[in-house]
């Protein structure tokens, strides 16, 4: 390999590690902060086409569908917002218990995600890097994903946002752990 094709391999490897979780983190913050169709449909559509650039297979246009499953909603009911549907549901199980309520609900939209990557490791073979993603993806849903870092303001397309820092860090986690199943 020459020094010019290593130097392409490390960089490349380096923004799959470093820059598109990035990029997802700030996506799926954004999208929790008014505007939605950034975590729910451009977060989706980044990794379904790094998914086909990587394994070249149409059948990776099934991850699409997880912007279906973002579109569910992870809200706990409290005294300013009635919750999603699935949040109401884990909040009357767990008898108005938000912190069980949360990582079920959230835990929940975690391995839905994960069902809506099954075909990498179809495709790919990699079952072992999809259970180690999945574990990723599902603990930083149920664990990390409804507790308060703060806020950081941010200006995109000329509008001031004060993005969730826990946001930002829960959707880096999980373009992490997604880029890794697919290689």
């Amino acid at each position: 390999m020459s020094i010019l094709n290593k130097i392409k391999k490390y960089l490349s490897d380096s923004f799959k590690i470093s820059g598109l979780p990035i990029i997802f983190g700030l996506l799926g913050s954004a999208g929790g902060q008014g505007l939605k169709w950034l975590r729910r449909f451009i977060f989706p559509a980044i990794i379904t086409l790094y998914s086909l650039y990587i394994i070249r297979n149409l059948w990776c246009l099934t991850i699409y569908l997880m912007s279906f499953i973002l579109t569910i909603g992870y809200g706990i009911p409290d005294s300013t917002d009635e919750g999603s549907a699935l949040g109401r549901i884990y909040y009357k199980l767990f008898h108005a218990n938000t912190i069980l309520a949360n990582i079920f609900t959230r835990g929940t939209v975690g391995i839905l995600i994960c069902i809506s990557m099954l075909s990498v490791p179809i495709l790919t073979g990699r079952w072992l890097m999809y259970i180690l993603g999945s574990l990723i993806i599902i603990s930083s849903y149920a664990l990390l994903s409804w507790q308060d870092f703060g806020e950081v303001p941010i200006t995109i397309f000329k509008k001031e946002y004060k993005l969730l820092k826990v946001d930002i860090v829960h959707y880096s986690i999980v373009g992490f752990g997604l880029i890794k199943m697919i290689g």
